[in-house]
C-alpha cells in the first residue's frame, strides 16, 4: 500500500481504539496521528531495500521490519520519546492515561501495517520453518487505486466513529 494510505487507515483505527479509553478525542487523534506518521514511515524507511533490475531500481521489502512482532517493537520505538516524557512529568491521573494510550498506540500502529500490506504482492515476512517466508492474502499491486481507496475511506469512517463515540 502507498504510505499515505497506511497513514490515514492507522489513525483511523488508532483513534477507534483510545475512544474506548479517553472521550478527549482531539488527544486521543494527535496521539494516533504521531504514531501513524512516525511508526509508518519508519516501518517502510527502514524495511524497504532498492535492488537493481533491468528495467530500474525495484523497492523489496525485508523482515526487518515488516513482521508482525518485529512491527510491534519498531511501533513502540517510535512512541518512546512520549513515553519518556509522560513518565518524566507523570504527576495527575490524567498523565496515567496518556501513557496507556501511548503505549496502546505504539503498539497497534506496526500491526495496522502489516494488516494493509498482507493484502499486496510482496505481502508480509513470516518464520516457517526456521526461514522467511511470504504471505499475502491477496496480490494487488501496491498502487492499486481501488484498494488504497478502501483502505482510506474505512480509516475515514473509523476516524468518524471514534469522533462520535468520544461526543
Amino acid at each position: 500500500m502507498k504510505l499515505r494510505t497506511h497513514y490515514v487507515f492507522s489513525v483511523g483505527v488508532l483513534s477507534f481504539v483510545l475512544a474506548f479509553l479517553s472521550n478527549g478525542f482531539f488527544v486521543n487523534f494527535f496521539i494516533a496521528a504521531y504514531s501513524s506518521v512516525l511508526g509508518n514511515s519508519l516501518i517502510d524507511g527502514l524495511g524497504h531495500r532498492e535492488i537493481v533490475t533491468r528495467g530500474g531500481y525495484v523497492p523489496v521489502r525485508t523482515p526487518l521490519t515488516h513482521t508482525y512482532p518485529r512491527s510491534v517493537l519498531w511501533g513502540l520505538v517510535t512512541v518512546l520519546p512520549i513515553i519518556l516524557l509522560l513518565y518524566h512529568y507523570y504527576t495527575a491521573v490524567s498523565l496515567h492515561i496518556l501513557f496507556l494510550q501511548t503505549i496502546v498506540a505504539g503498539v497497534m500502529v506496526g500491526p495496522t501495517h502489516m494488516f494493509l500490506d498482507m493484502f499486496t504482492e510482496s505481502g508480509i515476512y513470516v518464520k516457517k520453518r526456521g526461514k522467511w517466508r511470504r504471505f499475502a492474502l491477496a496480490h494487488y499491486r501496491y498502487d492499486n487505486p481501488f484498494v488504497n481507496g478502501l483502505a482510506i475511506f474505512t480509516g475515514f469512517l473509523l476516524l468518524l466513529t471514534a469522533y462520535y463515540i468520544t461526543h
